[in-house]
């Protein structure tokens, strides 16, 4: 980089982060029901991803597109969703209030549902209902 200009250094610099395996990942300590230790789960802009915890390798990998659904328990604050094929994880949050993810996961729901459109009108009530969950 020696010889690059700075802007073109931090060019660089931004797309080698991109390239990243876990760049646009926010990680998430949870428990699975059927697990006795805590591991890690990532939600992206269009995926879930389950991580071993010590050497952040990709075990499972599900689409945001095969989600049917989702819900919480809001007083044991355990997440279920639901994908296709009948699929489905069930877990609690231990390094977050469940909310956080809950807010992460219908964030990215929201923008993948919004077209390219520039002028299209935000519908703050499905924003609303997809972030805010009944608390």
């Amino acid at each position: 980089v020696k010889d690059m200009q700075n802007v073109q250094a931090k060019m660089n610099y931004i797309q080698a982060w991109q390239r990243l395996p876990l760049y646009g990942i926010s990680l998430f300590v949870v428990r699975f029901d059927d697990s006795k230790k805590d591991e890690l789960l990532g939600v992206g802009s269009n995926k879930l991803v389950k991580l071993d915890p010590a050497t952040h390798a990709h075990l499972k990998t599900w689409r945001l597109s095969s989600m049917k659904s989702w819900d919480i328990n809001w007083e044991v604050e355990k997440m279920r969703i639901h994908f296709d094929k009948d699929e489905q994880l069930i877990f609690s949050i231990a390094s977050a209030d469940c909310k956080v993810f809950h807010e992460f996961l219908g964030g990215y729901i929201f923008l993948s549902m919004r077209s390219k459109d520039a002028n299209q009108t935000l519908n703050e009530e499905l924003f609303h209902k997809l972030t805010g969950g009944w608390v």
